[in-house]
């Protein structure tokens, strides 16, 4: 078990732990990963690149992995699972919480590249013939993730307005959704290459965007905050690619060094060799 200090530091400053994690051997790292609190394990396997927190994860007990998963943030779990074989993934979900396995699932079955794969899908929507004070009620209790818009669906899922919280706050309680709604503007599709939607103009406006399939059926938001996260951490996989490529250049260099201070050494002593004959 970790000291208070440690607990302390690592709980402090995740990212340095995680930056240190990924440098050191994938059992050592696995280790202390096991020794921590799960909650706390999971925020500092969420601050690691994808490649350094399957590399840990492949060594773990399925049990472990599977419990610090289940405290993990979904996208980072997703990014991690994606870079393990099929059976150690499936292993690792069939120890994990149904809902949560569930919702990996559902987002393996897109590929990294595309929208669906980054798309929150557990936010709150609103129907047409909601009132006013009933949706308020259930905001205010809901306990999710809500963006300044709400998406407005109909009983089939099918996305067909958006309502901003400051329209309802300013709307008579009993008037219905329905009156309050407004088109959707800026709809993503979830089959889309996310490379495409990073500079989208939209983002200048709003901070979530609604994502539907090829069925126009509504599969959730993507947050700006996720695309941020998304191009920070290729620029972090490509620090830790250039780190390592570094790291081997370096020892490259010490080794041809130490060979050729080897020759150069029997060169001076065949020629001192030479020289008493």
């Amino acid at each position: 078990m970790l000291d208070a200090v440690t607990k302390g530091y690592l709980s402090l400053h995740p990212e340095s732990a995680a930056r240190t994690l990924a440098r050191i051997d994938r059992r050592d790292a696995a280790e202390a990963f096991g020794a921590m609190p799960r909650q706390l394990a999971a925020q500092v396997l969420g601050q690691m690149v994808p490649a350094s927190a399957a590399r840990c994860l492949a060594v773990m007990p399925p049990d472990v992995a599977g419990e610090i998963l289940t405290r993990t943030t979904l996208p980072a779990a997703v990014a991690a699972l994606r870079l393990l074989e099929e059976k150690q993934t499936q292993e690792i979900l069939r120890v994990m919480p149904r809902p949560k396995a569930a919702r990996i699932r559902l987002r393996l079955r897109f590929p990294e590249w595309v929208v669906g794969a980054f798309v929150e899908d557990d936010v709150m929507t609103l129907s047409p013939e909601y009132r006013v004070d009933d949706a308020m009620r259930m905001l205010r209790g809901s306990g999710q993730r809500s963006s300044q818009t709400i998406p407005v669906i109909n009983a089939n899922r099918r996305l067909v307005g958006i309502v901003d919280i400051c329209d309802m706050l300013n709307s008579s309680d009993r008037r219905s959704i329905r009156h309050v709604m407004k088109p959707v503007v800026h709809v993503l599709n979830a089959r889309a290459p996310v490379q495409t939607v990073t500079g989208h103009p939209a983002w200048m406006h709003h901070d979530s965007l609604p994502v539907i399939n090829r069925n126009g059926i509504f599969q959730g938001l993507l947050y700006r905050s996720r695309v941020r996260e998304e191009e920070a951490q290729i620029m972090n996989e490509i620090v830790e690619r250039n780190e390592l490529m570094t790291t081997r250049s370096a020892l490259a260099d010490i080794f041809w060094l130490a060979v050729g201070a080897l020759f150069i050494g029997r060169g001076r002593a065949d020629e001192q060799g030479t020289q008493d004959h």
